[in-house]
């Protein structure tokens, strides 16, 4: 009997290591994510100060915005992801296809919201210089 929490825990183990390893393979930095007003606030003096066209200031701010709104989805649907993985965890009967389920939805999710990201950048580089792009992003 005593190899059955020894297992339980060993799961346990490995579905926090692959949900660490998920968030961090989602990351776009190293940098925790400012709550959504103020990344939007930064965002917005940033691109005032070096974006003097307004028309393409707004642009690039509603992209921002996008961008924002899509990593905040990101963290949820890792966050989402944990608590799935968990709950199957302590159903002792699910099964590898039940787990493989999971992360396949998820996977597939991310890879559809990451060609979203990859997007939402070239579209505001393509409303600025390579100067401008630089200034924006130091």
């Amino acid at each position: 009997m005593k190899i059955i929490p020894r297992y339980g825990k060993a799961l346990l183990s490995l579905s926090m290591v692959l949900t660490l390893w998920l968030v961090v393979s989602c990351g776009s930095s190293h940098t925790p994510l400012v709550p959504y007003d103020e990344a939007a606030s930064q965002w917005d003096a940033i691109v005032d100060e070096h974006i003097s066209d307004a028309q393409r200031a707004d642009r690039l701010k509603r992209l921002g915005l996008q961008l924002d709104r899509l990593q905040a989805s990101l963290k949820t649907d890792v966050a989402a992801l944990n608590e799935e993985l968990i709950a199957l965890n302590v159903d002792y009967a699910s099964t590898k296809d039940d787990m493989q389920q999971a992360l396949s939805a998820f996977t597939h999710k991310r890879n559809a919201a990451l060609m979203e990201y990859r997007d939402i950048i070239f579209s505001m580089r393509q409303e600025v210089s390579a100067e401008e792009w630089q200034a924006l992003m130091e």
